[in-house]
């Protein structure tokens, strides 16, 4: 029996997740993955990178034939250049979508089929201030995701994020019609990704994990008038929880050895792999919070990558949050340490998991504060009045946030170590 904790909150919630495959070689059966999603047709969406590594000629022996492709995917892309995908796979008559690569491909392809499908632009389905907020009419062409690094999660989501380069911000367009069909997970894929590269997505699904796991309960959240309208981010429940809590100790395990080891490591690989995933399936249903919200205005105006502008704001947002929960964010350190805090005021507890994370992040020479991205702190008090554009993203937030909070979050991330 549920116990009323809120009479006006959300009592129910629903876990989304696509069909998912893991296992070093599982790019191999690709051919047999289309043929249960009855496409025929396929189109790429990949980096230069991976075509120059052979990703063309692989596919054509793995399927028995050409496959046309689009290898324009930027880092942290653009509209511009996402629209440009959209036309060569709407021109190109396919029935069905792989993409290949990092979060970029990823998010390029979601956001490319929906724009390929139905038409319009980038702008048309952006929440506003920066778009018109149309929603995503229906369902998209069949989509197998196949990621390249252990960061993003994207291959489990419902959420593309792209940035616009007018105004300098990062804006993501979610809608479960986005999530992909397939989640194909083959850790050798990962083996020749670089330590900085490595270091960088490790803390993005660091933060994915922390930031669903310490989310606004899903039963704190205001009860729809229309179960279809229940937001994809519903807040944490009992789930989300037990894969975030898997994911941080992975991470805790993996990490340091897939930046160290990675060419040769592939149970570090594989647990890292494992461990994005995981917290990919916690974040996409359970929600992110100020990190990423805050990350979006960071990562427009100064260029920093998605994993690196997340990871750097993670240890101050969690000392921030922790009042709304101190036992789960006391339960991030000994997650992601395999030991028991030393203290027993639960502040000085959340202080030392966050100090945890730091710690991490020295061991692996993640890059240490805002001041080593350039970041001017005459630039803070303008970015946190951009990160409360961010609703979709505070809305799961476990403290409400005000510009003040904001600005003390960047003023405390300047230098983590």
């Amino acid at each position: 029996m549920t116990t009323v904790y809120n009479p006006f909150g959300d009592y129910v919630w629903e876990f989304r997740s696509p069909r998912s495959k893991f296992g070093p070689g599982a790019l191999n059966e690709l051919k047999v993955d289309l043929e249960r999603l009855r496409v025929e047709k396929p189109f790429l969406i990949t980096t230069k990178g991976w075509v120059k590594r052979g990703i063309v000629d692989r596919l054509r022996e793995i399927l028995g034939k050409d496959v046309p492709y689009w290898d324009g995917v930027e880092p942290e892309p653009s509209a511009e250049s996402v629209e440009e995908a959209a036309k060569a796979l709407a021109e190109s008559g396919a029935d069905s979508v792989i993409a290949i690569g990092g979060g970029s491909a990823l998010d390029t392809a979601k956001i490319a089929n929906l724009l390929a499908t139905y038409g319009g632009r980038v702008r048309d389905y952006v929440a506003p201030p920066y778009g018109e907020g149309k929603p995503v009419p229906g369902p998209v062409k069949p989509m197998v995701a196949v990621p390249t690094t252990a960061g993003t999660g994207s291959e489990v989501t419902s959420v593309a994020v792209v940035t616009l380069k007018d105004v300098g911000v990062k804006v993501g367009i979610s809608s479960d019609f986005l999530r992909p069909s397939l989640a194909l997970l083959d850790p050798e894929l990962t083996m020749t990704v670089p330590p900085k590269v490595t270091a960088d997505t490790g803390m993005d699904a660091l933060t994915h994990a922390v930031e669903s796991y310490i989310a606004k309960p899903y039963w704190a959240r205001e009860r729809p008038e229309d179960p279809a309208k229940r937001p994809v981010y519903v807040g944490s429940f009992t789930v989300t929880d037990a894969l975030a809590e898997r994911a941080i100790e992975l991470i805790g395990k993996y990490l340091r050895r897939a930046v160290y080891q990675g060419r040769t490591d592939l149970e570090a690989r594989s647990g890292m792999l494992i461990a994005s995933y995981l917290a990919g399936l916690a974040f996409g249903n359970a929600g992110v919070g100020l990190a990423h919200a805050a990350s979006y205005p960071l990562g427009g105006r100064y260029k920093v990558t998605h994993g690196e502008a997340v990871g750097i704001l993670l240890p101050a947002v969690l000392e921030f949050n922790a009042p709304a929960n101190y036992e789960k964010a006391k339960r991030v350190g000994e997650l992601l340490t395999g030991e028991k805090c030393p203290e027993r005021d639960p502040a000085k507890c959340a202080e030392w998991a966050a100090n945890a994370i730091r710690e991490l992040q020295r061991d692996i020479k993640f890059t240490p504060g805002l001041e080593a991205v350039g970041v001017k702190e005459e630039d803070l008090m303008e970015m946190a009045k951009e990160t409360l554009n961010q609703k979709r993203l505070l809305a799961t937030n476990p403290r409400p946030v005000t510009e003040e909070d904001v600005y003390w979050v960047y003023k405390r991330s300047m230098r983590n170590y």
